[in-house]
């Protein structure tokens, strides 16, 4: 005769099935929600806000569009980083001033000096050059390309803390020039306005402007090369740029020459210029 064996209780009671059941549906529907929410936050773009200042490189027309050599170089970073940018407007002074206060996080055209590079770190390629010349409003007959000492005494403007200010007082100096530096915070275009109304005898300003305003060129007193700019709190907006920027020189290594020969023709001034004028 074979002996029954008990019959065993089963491991969970029905009810306990269900809620483990549930429990296991909770915790697969959160492995999948949780990769596709990183992905969403991953995917957001960083808002950077970029300086904008008027010049003969950032332009906006009257229907609010902007173009230019800054603004396009901007764009195509953006295509590398994904970056969304919110413009700050102001004269270039204003917008350093912003960027070392953390105001703003990128600002372009901006030179290398040693006091800077202890407020603002700069991108590892610089974007562009740029060259500087003294402008006299057409009507002007009293300062001359060919006898710097015309420059004596005379009111010259300048854009303050700006690498012109510095270019213009070595040049000033190397050719025993004594002006009198007037500093301002105002945008070029109404630098412009300044000279032409005769609130400065001269004024140092880019090159291009030669080409674009109602100007006649002195002397050119210096060129330096440009960088963008960045808060010293950024240095992540600071990688991001140094990748974007590289990846941009090896896929077209004459990236920043066709912008300048875009935007920035070679300027006419110097066949406007005596030899020695040539000379910074």
């Amino acid at each position: 005769m074979k002996r029954r064996l008990p019959m065993r209780a089963p491991l969970f009671s029905p009810r306990t099935k269900r809620i483990l059941t549930l429990a296991l549906c909770l915790v697969i529907v959160l492995s999948l929600a949780l990769p596709l929410g990183a992905s969403a936050q991953k995917a957001e773009p960083k808002t950077v806000r970029v300086g904008w200042y008027e010049s003969a490189f950032h332009r906006t027309d009257p229907f609010g569009r902007r173009s230019g050599y800054g603004y396009e170089y901007q764009q195509r970073i953006a295509t590398y980083t994904g970056w969304k940018y919110e413009y700050v407007e102001g004269s270039w002074s204003e917008l350093l001033e912003k960027l070392i206060a953390g105001e703003i996080d990128l600002l372009s055209d901006v030179s290398y000096t040693e006091e800077r590079a202890k407020k603002i770190l700069y991108s590892a390629e610089a974007m562009g050059s740029e060259g500087y010349h003294v402008f006299i409003a057409p009507d002007n007959t009293e300062i001359r390309p060919d006898d710097f000492s015309t420059l004596n005494g005379k009111r010259v403007g300048v854009n303050k803390n700006s690498i012109q200010e510095q270019l213009f007082i070595s040049w000033a100096d190397s050719h025993n020039v004594s002006p009198e530096i007037v500093e301002s915070t105002e945008k070029t275009p109404v630098l412009l306005e300044m000279l032409a109304n005769g609130e400065f005898d001269a004024l140092v300003t880019l090159d291009t402007y030669g080409n674009t305003a109602d100007v006649v060129p002195v002397c050119k007193v210096g060129f330096a090369y440009s960088y963008f700019g960045v808060n010293k709190n950024r240095p992540d907006l600071k990688r991001e740029l140094d990748v974007a920027m590289n990846r941009i020189f090896e896929d077209n290594r004459d990236f920043n020459q066709q912008l300048t020969e875009k935007f920035n023709k070679g300027s006419a001034v110097n066949s406007f210029l005596p030899a020695p004028c040539w000379t910074s």
